[in-house]
């Protein structure tokens, strides 16, 4: 093999499934990747791949190789986290990831504060609701709300986040706090798409609301939030989400989400990011 650039391909269809999803992770065209898992297959002898029902299954040649791979990735990721923890420059970028929500409304004027602080750092704002893996140094800083942070990394809890049943000013017919379930199952209701079921509130919502009336579903909390506003329905929300929004109450059951920021352990001497994570503590702590 020749390169790092053949197992990096490999990896990101062996955790895709797909050509496709290979493509948006690794930032190519799709016959990019086709070319070269097609000859790192030729250089190998082996097929690694076989594709069934328009997805891309590991081989027992893959699967072999996936496991090298995986070690290679590891050692790689540590000598890199090794060379960065070290850097003492307050210049160059940090890469914060969070929920949608801190993105879109909390963070930005924090991060233009920020920036008249330290104007040599880049600060690069990921919103998603997927895990950003901190330790392939995807991100130098994670804003989760989990009630188990990863034990592998390192940070502080900065407040508790509450969670509340939300409707636009047409959908206020709801009897006064506490609720239950049985108290909206005839209203119109906004569901989480899969990507929000690792969310425990919303696993909570799945299991033991069954025969909700769902007329809607958005895989951001932001896009729940925005269907709210119009009037599409009800959705179970976390407050700042939804700052503009009234609560209509409150569940018999608390829902709670510790929001925490996080950092791998080998970043802690960096100064750029000790700087960010400073600041936001300072900033978001309640």
């Amino acid at each position: 093999m020749d390169s790092w650039d053949d197992l990096r391909y490999f990896r990101a269809v062996a955790e895709s499934g797909s050509l496709n999803g290979a493509r948006k992770k690794l930032g190519v065209n799709h016959s990019t990747v086709f070319r070269r898992i097609r000859g790192l297959e030729e250089k190998l002898g082996v097929r690694l791949f076989e594709r069934r029902d328009a997805r891309y299954h590991l081989t027992g040649a893959g699967e072999a190789l996936m496991v090298r791979a995986e070690q290679v990735a590891q050692a790689i990721d540590e000598v890199d986290r090794l060379i960065l923890g070290g850097d003492q420059t307050l210049e160059g970028s940090v890469r914060i990831t969070c929920p949608d929500g801190f993105a879109y409304l909390e963070l930005p004027p924090l991060l233009a504060e920020f920036r008249t602080m330290y104007p040599g750092i880049e600060v690069e704002l990921l919103a998603s609701s997927d895990d950003y893996n901190l330790s392939r140094m995807e991100a130098d800083i994670a804003l989760r709300a989990t009630s188990a942070p990863p034990e592998h990394l390192v940070g502080r809890e900065l407040r508790t986040v509450h969670w509340y049943l939300y409707g636009s000013h047409r959908q206020r017919s709801l009897p006064d706090a506490p609720l239950c379930v049985t108290d909206f199952v005839g209203q119109p209701f906004i569901g989480p798409e899969r990507s929000l079921l690792r969310l425990a509130p919303m696993q909570w919502l799945e299991k033991n609301a069954p025969d909700l009336h769902i007329v809607a579903r958005a895989n951001t909390l932001m896009g729940m939030a925005a269907l709210v506003r119009a009037g599409v329905g009800l959705a179970l929300l976390p407050q700042d989400v939804a700052p503009d929004l009234v609560p209509l109450g409150e569940f018999e059951r608390r829902f709670e989400s510790p929001l925490w920021l996080l950092t791998h352990p080998d970043l802690r001497s960096n100064a750029r990011v000790q700087a960010c994570s400073r600041f936001l503590v300072e900033k978001l702590s309640r």
